[in-house]
């Protein structure tokens, strides 16, 4: 009776590592299809990220001029 067991339970986890197998590549299968699904690619030419005909930014020019006294407060 416990050699007929043995070959039972022998063969239950032959089957159990067979169906992890199967399930471990079926896993791996569906994300690989994903990641090639998901995958962007963009066509056609590349924009960048700044435009390279922008207005010529002019700054003020500074003045070191003193500031004006502060009127006396009464």
């Amino acid at each position: 009776m416990k050699a007929q067991q043995a070959r039972s339970d022998e063969r239950d986890n032959r089957r159990v590592f067979r169906w992890g197998v199967g399930a471990a590549i079926v896993v791996f299968l569906l994300a690989l299809l994903y990641n090639l699904l998901t995958q962007t690619r963009e066509e056609g030419p590349v924009k960048p990220d700044t435009p390279m005909q922008s207005a010529p930014q002019t700054t003020a020019p500074s003045t070191t001029a003193p500031a004006a006294p502060a009127a006396p407060s009464k």
